[in-house]
């Protein structure tokens, strides 16, 4: 027979074997395997080292070309492969067009050839799934009641998170007849594969990395599923109703170059164990459609004008507004190097009325100053002090009455002038034992005393008093 050296012409040759190296030094994704009838099991006398190093084809949706594609072949240590050889005669270039399924029965033999050297595959228990022999080589995940016992799903069933609890509104009972105590609400992990029969077989497509990374692709009539999971156990999965659950086992970070859009057509959760930071370069803008409640379990710290410039605070309620303070209310206005404007000026369109449980002090170190358009009325349950370190002036416009349901005094303790400017003024004392005393004169047009006693200036040293008016 003529040889052509040429791939085709010379027959097709083709073979199965065993992977017995994947270490290529090329980084090709080739593989050294042991083809049957052409390679013995004796070690001595074909090492794994002088196995001829094959190729692998890679299906149309693989470009094989600078990184493109699924790059390199996933075969291990004792898959069993099937190919040919581009060199029909000399069978020294072995191309493998795929790997070959079974239920492996035994652990490898490291003694012989058509194993895995290093005695690793196949494995008696697959850590990250359970995967053992006497099975089949698809993937549980794909074997409906098989994927039962995957590992994976096992593990994630039994670190389902329950009973989140979600927030409550504040009851303020004591500022508002409409408030009512919340009950605290709370939510679960959705079930892993959701609630509906799925993972049948032959529909559920698996990926299983060595170290437990997966990927499915469920096609279950009614049971349609996407999954995604690191083997450090953070997943992915959307199940048949279009429900999505992304959990994290570690940290999260999210990072957006540009901008970014989320709208939620219903209602949003966030519950947080730790605590909580927000950092906003810009504005931050929030509009409520509805009501807004705050509750805060322990104390609320709040600085506007943080920056270089400062800041207003500028709120505007058209409606009502209540608070309840249990203990004391502390503050300061334009009392820091900052503050230009240091005035406090309040408008109040109806009454106002105050109700204090203690004493009231007001100290201003300028003037201080009481204007009522109408009435102006002070009530002492006990006594009224009016102290002043200069002058006191009372004025009225009209009629001024001074009155003491008991005893009046009124004392100067030095000058005294009492001046009454209108006709017909009068002094009245109408009580029994009413005394006016002087020691020096006094003048008026018209004197009237009535029972009176009063004592002559010059007879005074021989106590000498002239008798009453008739």
């Amino acid at each position: 027979m003529n040889e052509n050296y040429f791939m085709g012409l010379d027959g097709f040759v083709w073979f199965t074997g065993v992977v017995e190296n994947r270490s290529d030094p090329a980084k090709l994704g080739r593989v050294q395997v042991r083809c049957l009838g052409f390679h013995t099991e004796d070690l001595n006398d074909i090492p794994t080292k002088d196995l001829p190093w094959a190729h692998v084809m890679h299906p149309v949706t693989d470009p094989s070309m600078q990184g493109m594609g699924n790059t390199p072949t996933f075969l291990v240590e004792g898959s069993w492969v099937v190919g040919f050889f581009l060199d029909a005669n000399e069978r020294q270039q072995p191309l493998i067009i795929g790997s070959l399924p079974g239920y492996p029965q035994n652990i490898p033999d490291i003694t012989k050839g058509f194993n895995d050297p290093d005695g690793e595959y196949p494995s008696e228990h697959i850590d990250h799934s359970g995967h053992g022999l006497n099975e089949s080589d698809v993937s549980r995940l794909a074997r409906e009641e098989a994927a039962e016992q995957h590992r994976t799903l096992i593990n994630r069933r039994d670190t389902v998170f329950k009973s989140i609890p979600t927030a409550t509104k504040p009851h303020v009972s004591t500022v508002s007849t409409s408030s009512t105590k919340e009950t605290a609400g709370s939510f679960d992990e959705p079930k892993p594969r959701g609630t509906t029969v799925t993972g049948l077989y032959p529909f559920n497509k698996v990926y299983e990395s060595e170290s437990g990374h997966i990927k499915e692709i469920d096609d279950t009539p009614d049971g349609e599923r996407l999954y995604t999971q690191h083997s450090a156990g953070t997943y992915e999965e959307i199940i048949a109703d279009g429900t999505k659950t992304v959990k994290v086992v570690g940290d999260n970070y999210e990072l957006i170059a540009g901008g970014s859009n989320l709208y939620v057509r219903g209602n949003i959760n966030l519950t947080c164990s730790g605590i909580k930071r927000e950092l906003i370069e810009g504005d931050y803008i929030l509009e409520v459609g509805g009501d807004f409640t705050r509750k805060v379990g322990g104390s609320e710290q709040v600085k506007i004008g943080a920056g270089e410039g400062g800041g207003n605070l500028e709120e505007e309620v058209k409606g009502n507004h209540a608070y309840n303070i249990a203990n004391s209310v502390a503050g300061a206005i334009g009392t820091t190097e900052k503050g230009t404007a240091k005035d406090f000026d309040i408008t109040i369109g109806g009454k106002e009325t105050r109700s204090i449980g203690g004493s009231v002090d007001i100290t201003s170190t300028g003037n201080y100053q009481i204007t009522s358009l109408a009435s102006l009325g002070l009530l002492a349950q006990t006594n009224l002090t009016t102290f002043s370190v200069g002058s006191t002036s009372i004025s009225s416009g009209t009629t001024m009455t001074v009155k003491a349901a008991t005893n009046l005094d009124i004392k100067s303790e030095a000058v005294g002038t009492m001046t009454f400017e209108g006709a017909s003024s009068v002094i009245n004392l109408s009580g029994s034992g009413s005394t006016i005393t002087t020691t020096q004169e006094v003048t008026a047009n018209t004197i009237a005393l009535t029972s009176h006693t009063h004592t002559d200036t010059e007879g005074l040293a021989a106590n000498i008093t002239s008798a009453p008016n008739a």
